[in-house]
């Protein structure tokens, strides 16, 4: 099982392009990372981090989800059209770093709803008819896949605002 903490965070200013995507199709979501970087350069900004899957609204995994596919910076900045600048909020977050990329995190997911159960703690989740809707949950990759390779080696931050 992978630990997790309770941690409190400042709002963290990123770049990013929203869409609708799908995990059959997840080459589609991941093709507006290098885009986000570009956009970043060429509005003379720099990257404080990895990519971050910013994930607005699901219903189930094999649904279409709204997701924000951003990149960190130091502050806010003008960017090209197509893109958006906002801030990851506030506040307390749960947070798991679990080892294994993108094929340890429906696991790691399914545990950090149940240990934040078991802890007491309330996702600032919202559920409506159309699916679930997260205040702040985020994946971070903390490994470069062009310096790493090998999946089961890459680093993922998984983080859930807390109510």
């Amino acid at each position: 099982m992978t630990d997790f903490t309770v941690e409190q965070r400042a709002e963290r200013p990123f770049v990013g392009v929203s869409m609708t995507g799908e995990l059959a199709h997840w080459d589609r979501v991941n093709a507006q990372v290098p885009k986000v970087y570009a956009a970043i350069a060429a509005g003379g900004g720099v990257p404080e981090g990895g990519p971050i899957y910013q994930y607005h609204r699901m219903r189930t995994a094999t649904d279409p989800m709204d997701i924000t596919v951003s990149v960190p910076v130091a502050a806010p900045m003008e960017i090209e059209e197509g893109f958006h600048t906002g801030v990851i909020p506030a506040g307390r977050y749960l947070v798991a770093r679990p080892q294994g990329g993108p094929d340890v995190l429906e696991q790691v997911h399914a545990q950090m709803w149940q240990w934040a159960s078991v802890q007491d703690l309330e996702l600032a989740v919202e559920e409506r008819a159309d699916g679930i809707r997260w205040r702040a949950r985020t994946e971070q990759f903390l490994t470069d896949p062009q310096t790493e390779p090998d999946r089961s080696k890459w680093a993922v931050e998984v983080a859930y605002l807390l109510k």
